[in-house]
């Protein structure tokens, strides 16, 4: 009985649309446009849903070195703008923090009486 083989698929049109979706995210965080970024960010998704199907439908032999290396440097570019995206959420947690400083947490020894006022609402009794 022969071995039933997947057949090989063509996987660059999906790598091509990962790095698409890559750059126009890479506009999207230049521009700062929180809907631009959300919606390339679901684009990118929906890319890599996709390619993860074609993956998994694709002979062995389907991911060429080439293809390999590409993978590799989308994965690159992920990393460099996560990288970027946690950069920009800690300036803005920093500057917030200096323009809105904690107030002092109410703990059980805020609430209770200081020693001082307790003498002094002793003598006047």
């Amino acid at each position: 009985m022969a071995a039933v083989q997947s057949p090989v698929l063509d996987l660059t049109p999906h790598i091509a649309a990962i790095e698409a979706q890559l750059g126009v995210l890479d506009e999207a965080l230049v521009s700062q446009d929180a809907q631009a970024i959300e919606s390339c960010s679901q684009g990118l998704h929906h890319s890599l849903a996709e390619a993860m199907a074609a993956f998994r439908h694709a002979g062995p032999d389907s991911l060429t070195p080439q293809l390999r290396h590409q993978l590799l440097l989308a994965q690159a570019r992920v990393m460099g703008q996560q990288s970027t995206v946690r950069r920009a959420a800690h300036s803005i947690e920093r500057t917030l923090g200096m323009l809105l400083p904690q107030e002092a947490s109410a703990t059980y020894s805020a609430l209770a009486p200081k020693s001082g006022q307790m003498a002094v609402n002793a003598y006047r009794a």
